[in-house]
């Protein structure tokens, strides 16, 4: 008798288990079916940089997104990153930093909070620092 004992607990166990798992997936695909999966867009970033005075494009600098590198401006000042998956409904950190000193003049670091569908045809304008003589 208390084998049969043991086999029925044994066998309570593996369906208690069993209806666990599923009630759990069936709640979170309940939970997606009302609230559904955040939207993403597909975006490239890209645009020009600036100079904020004079407004003539500027080469040499970097431009990141979320402190990641994407691309450094080339003589027109024009940069373009990899195409992207982004949460539509989110701002992006865009910074734009000065890495070949002053070889075309200095710049200051630029940091500007940017809404995701806005990363595409970007206009930045950086501020020349300069040298009191």
């Amino acid at each position: 008798m208390k084998i049969l004992e043991r086999v029925r607990n044994k066998k309570q166990r593996i369906l208690r288990a069993l209806f666990g798992t599923f009630s759990a997936t069936a709640l979170m695909f309940t939970f997606q079916a009302c609230y559904g999966m955040p939207s993403s867009i597909l975006l490239q970033p890209r645009g020009q940089v600036l100079d904020a005075e004079t407004g003539e494009p500027v080469e040499g600098l970097q431009v990141s997104l979320w402190m990641r590198p994407i691309d450094t401006t080339d003589h027109e000042g024009y940069f373009a990153g990899e195409v992207q998956e982004i949460p539509q409904n989110i701002e992006i950190l865009v910074s734009v930093t000065d890495i070949d000193s002053t070889e075309n003049g200095l710049y200051e670091r630029l940091d500007t909070i940017t809404p995701a569908s806005q990363v595409q045809d970007m206009e930045l304008k950086v501020q020349r620092i300069h040298e009191d003589s």
